[in-house]
């Protein structure tokens, strides 16, 4: 049953009603099959003692004979005692043919089971045994026996006391044996429960449920190991997707380089953790010398090459996390950090414009060079806010543009 704690109700366990169950089934199989081999013997038993009773009857009428006819009461008295004394009887009569007592007896009564003993004999022998003692051919008297409840008393405490000790014995052994059916049930689904919470607190569908030995657990085991396979796998297909997602909102797709939306909050982030920490940072501003011109002579198709170029060529001049970032058309904008020193900013940018000077390769055969416009701004030196410094070095920029192109110069 339920219980009630702190107003609530408290489901049973499935290993404890299994438990019960189970227990209860046992031992109403044993009281009852003790109940039925207890009236069967008993019933048994009492057309036994009937006969036994009856047997006794003609026996004392037998021994009794001689005194009747004589009229010994004496002689009838001692032949009735040692005949009974000894058997299931209770009281012993002797009638003559007159129905007139010639003798009695009785047995003593037991005084701690007086009351049992007579109520036993009264359920089985509701009727005294009686026979006829002949003589010659002629009935000369009778002969009653009344049977005793001793011994169906004793017999009916010693299958009580037997049917409680073997009852108690079933309930130990049923017990054990209900807790062991009841665990190789109880474990698999509780391992079942813990991988369902895992699943479901943690995410973590790579869990999975070991097999049972019970042909429906199993199957319930194995449907549950599939259902979590193949929600790993729209795990790692949404993920897969978020990734492609979060990529693309934050990388141009032409170059893969960060856009300007990424590398603003980039640039954001990583001057106010510098602030922080007392360090300096360079950002490049770059622009494609006559990008115009090379799109209305050889199409867009040429420019996105060169773009493509471009980015491939300034990834490979700067460290692995320093970003670089197309703004949008043939602008580009380098963030170096943490920045060792001012003379690091410009190699680098020298780097960068010896790179673009070899010769780009057009699907037609043809070359085509091109040239970059670098424009250097450092932090905390020339701004210390995103906007300004962008600023600076886009000024920079313009004036390499009006330096000749082809040339890095430094904000002022």
């Amino acid at each position: 049953m339920s219980r009630m704690t702190n107003g609530q109700t408290q489901v049973p366990t499935l290993a404890s009603v299994l438990h019960r169950e189970n227990l209860r089934v046992v031992l109403t199989a044993v009281l009852l099959a003790g109940v039925s081999l207890f009236a069967l013997s008993m019933i048994a038993l009492r057309f036994y003692m009937l006969d036994n009773l009856a047997l006794s009857a003609r026996s004392v009428a037998y021994a009794v004979e001689a005194a009747v006819v004589f009229g010994d009461r004496d002689a009838a008295a001692e032949a009735l005692e040692q005949m009974v004394a000894n058997r299931p009887v209770s009281v012993a009569t002797v009638f003559d043919r007159d129905g007139e007592e010639v003798v009695r007896w009785q047995a003593k009564e037991n005084e701690g089971w007086g009351a049992l003993e007579k109520l036993v004999a009264r359920i089985f022998f509701a009727r005294p045994a009686i026979e006829a003692i002949h003589h010659d051919g002629r009935e000369i008297g009778v002969v009653e026996l009344q049977g005793s409840g001793r011994d169906l008393a004793a017999f009916v405490l010693v299958a009580l006391v037997c049917g409680l000790i073997t009852l108690i014995l079933c309930g130990v052994v049923a017990l054990r044996l209900s807790r062991r059916a009841s665990m190789e049930i109880v474990q698999p689904l509780r391992h079942l429960a813990a991988v369902t919470a895992v699943a479901r607190r943690e995410r973590r569908f790579g869990v999975r449920v070991e097999p049972a030995a019970i042909a429906e657990l199993k199957s319930l085991g194995d449907d549950f190991n599939a259902l979590l396979a193949e929600l790993a796998s729209w795990q790692e297909q949404m993920h897969s997707h978020n990734e492609t997602l979060a990529h693309q909102a934050n990388h141009d797709p032409l170059t893969g380089l960060a856009n300007r939306a990424h590398f603003e909050a980039r640039l954001g982030q990583a001057l106010d953790m510098m602030r922080d920490n007392g360090e300096h940072a360079a950002l490049f501003f770059i622009d494609a010398d006559r990008f115009k011109s090379i799109n209305d002579q050889f199409g867009h198709e040429v420019g996105d090459i060169v773009l493509r170029t471009i980015a491939r060529r300034l990834r490979a001049k700067v460290r692995e996390d320093d970003l670089v970032a197309r703004l949008g058309g043939d602008e580009f904008a380098v963030l170096l950090l943490p920045l060792g020193d001012l003379g690091q900013a410009r190699r680098i940018a020298g780097s960068m414009l010896e790179s673009v000077v070899q010769p780009i390769k057009l699907p037609s055969g043809e070359t085509l060079n091109i040239s970059l416009s670098i424009g250097i701004a450092f932090f905390p030196d020339h701004a210390t806010d995103a906007a300004g410094l962008l600023k600076r070095a886009d000024e920079a920029m313009y004036e390499s543009k009006r330096a000749g192109r082809g040339v890095y110069s430094v904000a002022s």
